[in-house]
């Protein structure tokens, strides 16, 4: 089994099946994280040991029954991912990866984690699913490009103001003959 590659629930699958049928879209809205690793079963309701969750920031449909989603995690707390799940709208766990020895990724209270995952859903109707995604990540980002321009800003202002100055110094020693 591939350590990364998430379970789909029983209560997804049926989830998926009760779309097509019926003709209606579930969408896939939130990623939550957890620390607690195990095997996946497909009877799985929650996460075992839930400790954050956030709403899909980006989401495509790949094709080939493949969809990318993307998440952004802050916390005021430090913990080591190994467990995530994949809620529908309603609430229903759609979908969990989660291993005993692997850690996805480390969450500190000075981090803002940009996680993408990719659910390759073969075994699952997916003309019906959707996913509600919160906006374009990049304005997520924003004030992070921001204070990198100002701060980029700042030390090519500083550059240029010693630049001037070292002219300066060189025009002076040539007016006195050095």
């Amino acid at each position: 089994m591939n350590n990364y590659t998430p379970t789909i629930t029983q209560a997804g699958l049926n989830a998926a099946v009760a779309a097509k049928t019926s003709d209606v879209n579930i969408h896939i809205s939130h990623i939550a994280v957890g620390t607690q690793g195990y095997e996946p079963t497909r009877n799985q309701v929650t996460l075992k040991s839930e400790v954050n969750r956030t709403v899909v920031t980006g989401g495509k449909n790949l094709g080939n029954g493949q969809l990318h989603l993307t998440g952004k995690f802050t916390s005021d707390s430090e913990y080591a991912v190994k467990e995530v799940g994949f809620y529908l709208s309603d609430g229903t766990l759609f979908a969990v990866w989660s291993d005993p020895t692997n850690v996805l990724f480390y969450q500190t209270p000075m981090a803002h984690i940009v996680q993408g995952f990719d659910l390759v859903l073969s075994a699952v109707p997916i003309n019906n699913i959707e996913i509600h995604s919160s906006g374009d990540l990049n304005l997520f980002l924003g004030e992070e490009f921001m204070a990198m321009t100002l701060s980029n800003a700042q030390i090519a202002q500083a550059q240029i103001a010693s630049n001037y100055r070292q002219i300066q110094f060189n025009d002076r020693l040539l007016s006195l003959g050095v």
